[in-house]
């Protein structure tokens, strides 16, 4: 059967189970708006090929995420079945069933003209719309770069979250800005104007990728914030290209458009020096915890905009709030570079959780200039340059 001949039947039949059926109908979810502009876009594409495989896809003119299934097509064609009816069915008819019991039920779609769906006995119809109205994807641009998922995932979570808010309406910013440097190094980046995550990772270039290719796409942070638990595959392929971003894991595909990079800043990167002439270097988790009380403090007092203060001296550092009179525990620390009297930072409570709260290992190194300059915090005994993950913080100027 010919591509053509396949995009012109609407008959398709598969079997598969309901466990395989509803973790792809979750994964092209992302791609499903809640509140669609044309009905079709409500819909699940399902597309049987004669090879057996099922293609799933979601597609909100924005992004488009497609998941295949091996081996369960019978009757290949394609279908457009309303995607929040055939999950929710679905679901419905599992209630009071064990979780594994009720994944491993053999399910069986048929659409030839109306659609049904059989599981458990059962056989109910399903909202169909015609498959020709379902727009066309956008054709990907060529593969970068192939690396780790583990690697890709991890790094996703502690970058993610430095990127600006919806409802502070810096569009722009909401995103992350993924780079590829000739394929064999990749960069996420976010920021929200007040901190900035940053990971590298090293990548194999895929094949025919240009010795001096650099390329650059905005994607939006919350997209790949969901997309994190469907990157399940032990390698991710990556593909940058025209304000597109393709992710290819496993069965998963996913193609994006991103944000206008011109509109991004430009000079992040020079925001992190390579090296500070002050670090101190201390157990994370002890930091962590006092910055955690210091929170609690100002939370009790009801001090919503007070800052915390962060007193470094020779051999020590102190985290608590920055109020009058208030003296704060010594941590034990290893400094260097600081001579005379202690310096004392302000940062606004969350950001400084959040920034130790996106490391790991066991202690953290905190990299300084200026009272009022930004702060690096690497891993510990790692340099700004040579760390695989930096975040920066701006300090909050001293009151007056």
């Amino acid at each position: 059967m010919t591509a053509e001949t396949l995009a012109t039947r609407t008959g398709l039949a598969f079997t598969t189970t309901r466990a395989t059926l509803a973790d792809a109908l979750s994964t092209v979810a992302v791609a499903v708006p809640a509140r669609p502009r044309v009905p079709a876009l409500s819909g699940v594409l399902l597309t049987g090929d004669t090879d057996g495989t099922l293609t799933a896809t979601g597609f909100d003119y924005s992004t488009a995420i497609t998941v295949t299934v091996p081996d369960v097509v019978t009757t290949p064609g394609r279908a457009l079945l309303t995607h929040a009816d055939l999950s929710g069915v679905l679901a419905a008819t599992a209630k009071g069933t064990p979780k594994k019991r009720a994944g491993l039920s053999p399910v069986t779609v048929t659409s030839t003209g109306d659609a049904t769906l059989e599981v458990d006995g059962y056989t109910l119809p399903i909202e169909a719309h015609d498959p020709d109205d379902f727009p066309t994807l956008p054709a990907p641009p060529p593969d970068t770069a192939t690396l780790g998922t583990t690697g890709f995932v991890a790094e996703l979570s502690r970058v993610t979250p430095a990127a600006a808010s919806p409802e502070w309406c810096f569009p722009t910013l909401e995103n992350v800005r993924i780079t590829c440097d000739r394929g064999k190094r990749i960069d996420m980046i976010a920021t929200d104007r007040y901190r900035i995550a940053w990971a590298t990772l090293t990548a194999t270039p895929a094949p025919g990728v240009d010795a001096y290719s650099d390329e650059a796409v905005l994607v939006n942070a919350r997209l790949l914030d969901r997309l994190r638990r469907y990157l399940t595959g032990d390698t991710l392929t990556l593909a940058l290209g025209d304000d597109l971003c393709g992710l290819t894991c496993g069965p998963v595909r996913v193609l994006t458009r991103g944000y206008s990079e011109s509109e991004y800043p430009k000079n992040m990167a020079d925001l992190v020096p390579d090296r500070a002439p002050v670090t101190v270097t201390v157990d994370r988790g002890s930091l962590a915890r006092a910055t955690d009380r210091a929170r609690a403090i100002l939370t009790a007092k009801k001090e919503t905009a007070t800052p915390i203060a962060v007193t470094i001296a020779d051999g020590a550092v102190s985290i608590g709030p920055d109020l009058s009179g208030a003296v704060a525990p010594d941590l034990d620390a290893t400094t260097t570079g600081l001579a005379g009297e202690p310096v004392r930072l302000r940062f606004h409570p969350r950001y400084l959780s959040d920034a130790l709260a996106s490391f790991t290992g066991r202690t953290a190194t905190v990299h300084l200039t200026a009272p009022t300059k930004p702060v690096v915090v690497t891993d510990g005994g790692a340099t700004p340059d040579t760390a695989g993950y930096r975040h920066l913080i701006m300090p909050i100027r001293p009151r007056t």
